[in-house]
């Protein structure tokens, strides 16, 4: 039950920087965009000066997030590994969700970092005239821009699918073990755009009040 409320804290800690740093983000970004200095005739080598900056600003806030998602995960992942031994047939397929979330977050922060780090590069190759076959670097820069995009919507794809077989089925284990409604509706709400920001929350309530009962007996 630690594990899993420690779970719940760095999921309410990876909410409320990834808010935090939105806020900021989009204030630095529009706060910008008055001062850049860009004309109505600028290049694309200009704009992409302008704002590669903000795109770096960028990178190792991802990381950090990714960084903070992935470390929530080992929690849950080390809670349902203590529980194998409790019950194996319950909680083994959980574990070996959550394990191959942990790596596919890896996976996706290798691929998306990179992936914000071109987009600067990618406006500063914009063609500038109206000719009908697009400038080589460009071609292989949207390429490029192309193949991250598809590999990162995969990505989510099976992200989604380890959620459901990890994250839910996991918690809502628990939930029913330990007889604990908020962690089975934290468990629900963890896979619902919103209200996923609601789930750490019931988790870790549910996990602490789990932890005071077995105390208790």
């Amino acid at each position: 039950m630690n594990k899993v409320m420690w779970f719940g804290i760095v999921q309410l800690i990876g909410f409320a920087a990834g808010w935090a740093v939105t806020y900021y983000l989009y204030g630095e970004f529009f706060a910008s965009l008055g001062s850049l200095g860009l004309g109505p005739n600028s290049t694309p080598a200009e704009v992409s000066a302008a704002l590669g900056p903000i795109f770096q600003s960028m990178v190792p806030i991802t990381a950090v997030s990714f960084a903070i998602e992935i470390v929530g995960l080992l929690f849950l992942t080390l809670a349902f590994r203590d529980l194998v031994k409790v019950n194996r047939g319950v909680f083994y397929v959980p574990m070996i969700f959550t394990i191959i979330l942990v790596v596919g977050v890896a996976v996706a922060a290798l691929g998306f970092i990179p992936l914000i780090n071109s987009i600067p590069t990618l406006i500063a190759e914009v063609p500038t005239n109206s000719t009908s076959t697009l400038p080589p670097a460009f071609a292989a820069a949207m390429g490029n821009l192309l193949i991250d995009s598809i590999a990162l919507v995969i990505a989510g794809i099976l992200a989604l699918i380890w959620i459901i077989g990890g994250h839910f089925l996991g918690l809502w284990r628990v939930g029913t073990r330990y007889d604990q409604t908020l962690i089975k509706l934290g468990a629900i709400f963890t896979i619902i755009p919103l209200l996923n920001i609601v789930a750490p929350i019931l988790v870790l309530i549910g996990a602490y009040e789990a932890k005071g009962r077995l105390v208790i007996q």
